[in-house]
């Protein structure tokens, strides 16, 4: 790598941060994901159960007894702020996605300059 312009040494460095940046994003949009399906799960148990039924939450390292009502209020207060930050997050990762492709395509037109044509180095990844 030495041997690159260090212009092309800096973009180089920029994508693998970028590259990096969207793996962080996925892998937090991806718990959010995981976190919403038990959060469904939950919600779709408790609305099978009589207005009647016992409901505890786990508070620190407690079980505390709440109303169905409470329970399914928080759980889809909890399911509305988890589908907002997938929202919010699936927009990060697809800005993302296209600064890496236009970044390697800016990058792969240098290295074909460079290379006289054999510039498809920073193809894959991301």
């Amino acid at each position: 790598m030495s041997s690159l312009p260090p212009s092309l040494q800096s973009d180089l460095e920029k994508l693998q941060a970028l590259q990096d940046q969207l793996n962080s994003v996925r892998v937090r949009k991806q718990q959010f994901e995981s976190e919403l399906k038990e959060v469904e799960k939950a919600i779709s148990e408790i609305e099978k159960i009589s207005t009647e039924s016992k409901v505890y939450k786990i508070v620190g390292s407690f079980l505390v007894l709440v109303t169905k009502d409470q329970a399914l209020q928080e759980l889809k207060d909890r399911k509305e702020l988890l589908e907002l930050h997938i929202k919010t997050l699936s927009r990060q990762e697809s800005m993302l996605m296209k600064q890496i492709e236009d970044l390697r395509t800016q990058i792969n037109e240098a290295l074909a300059k460079l290379q006289g044509g054999a510039g498809e180095v920073a193809k894959g990844g991301g």
